[in-house]
């Protein structure tokens, strides 16, 4: 006997609204935290949602591969935000971990060889560059555990003059980012 269509019209909706729940739950999700001691004070900062793996081709400019990283440091009432662009050779792809030494040269954190990563930006908030205090880190390294045209998986290891160390990890998805 056919059902009324007060019944149909509610299990139709009721059977989009699951479905759309399950693909919701297969999409790439960004994860990730900052882990570590900053200024002397053992942190946690979350991943932020929006970080992604970015690539970008401008009419006139030259392709760019970066993984943008934003952390939120919780209970940093002077830190506003914390992250890192690291830009990639073009057309990167990793399949097995692959480590790159960073060093402290002219204010910043640079690759310590030429290799898969091309330049290392440092943010605090908006704006590129590091704390005052405790400045910029003395060294650190990078591991690339997966890097391919959808997604972007390792850590990073900041240490710092005053004893301090973070190590941050990443899970990102690409980013849609239109094409010019």
């Amino acid at each position: 006997m056919p059902r009324p269509p007060r019944v149909v019209l509610p299990l139709l909706a009721c059977a989009c609204c699951a479905s759309s729940c399950l693909l919701l739950e297969e999409l790439p999700r960004v994860t990730g935290e900052c882990r570590g001691t900053h200024q002397g004070r053992r942190v946690r900062w979350p991943l932020e949602e929006q970080s992604s793996l970015v690539h970008r081709s401008f009419q006139g400019e030259l392709p760019d591969t970066f993984i943008d990283l934003d952390y939120t440091p919780e209970d940093e009432p002077v830190l506003e935000g914390f992250g890192v662009d690291i830009h990639l050779v073009e057309g990167a792809r990793v399949e097995e971990d692959r480590t790159v030494n960073l060093f402290s040269r002219e204010g910043r954190l640079a690759p310590a060889e030429p290799s898969l990563v091309t330049a290392w930006v440092g943010n605090i908030g908006e704006d590129s560059g590091y704390l005052s205090v405790p400045g910029v880190p003395v060294e650190g390294s990078v591991t690339l555990d997966e890097v391919s045209p959808w997604a972007a998986q390792g850590h990073f290891v900041y240490r710092y003059a005053d004893g301090g160390e973070l190590t941050c990890t990443f899970d990102v998805p690409e980013a849609e980012v239109p094409e010019e």
